[in-house]
């Protein structure tokens, strides 16, 4: 007879730095993409310098792709909340009026996210009962079981 599984406790500790990491890549993501910099025009021809703003999101693009890939090689699953923040398929961090629109519609109600860079839609149902499976109590697992 095979031994009895441990219960799950938790994260190890190498996939804790794995989700710390992932963690810190996508706060660095959306500081990245609400950052601007100034940088001295190249094409003008006057003794005066004009500065030109210019946005800091592929950086943080490049970001997000490196969480996802440390996720995927470490078959680690990220936080719903973490997946409706990225854009599946140009991976810029969806904030609200700044690179993404929001609106409501349909009459079953559902919240539809555009990204501003790639032109993805992302559909969400907006039901006040709808509960996502990781919050339901049924299917969290108690953390402290006592073995004989």
């Amino acid at each position: 007879m095979g031994k009895k599984k441990a219960a799950n406790q938790g994260p190890t500790q190498q996939h804790l730095q794995a989700y710390q990491r992932m963690n810190f890549l996508h706060q660095a993501s959306i500081l990245m993409s609400t950052t601007f910099t100034t940088l001295p025009n190249k094409n003008s021809k006057s003794t005066e310098k004009q500065h030109q703003q210019q946005s800091l999101a592929p950086l943080g693009r490049y970001y997000n792709n490196n969480m996802k890939k440390i996720g995927r090689k470490l078959v680690l699953r990220s936080d719903p909340s973490v997946k409706r923040a990225i854009c599946k398929r140009c991976d810029t961090a969806l904030i609200p009026a700044l690179t993404a629109s929001v609106r409501t519609r349909g009459t079953p109600t559902a919240v539809v996210t555009t990204c501003k860079t790639c032109g993805t839609q992302k559909r969400l149902v907006a039901n006040p009962k709808h509960q996502l499976f990781n919050d339901k109590t049924e299917n969290i697992l108690p953390t402290s079981q006592t073995e004989p």
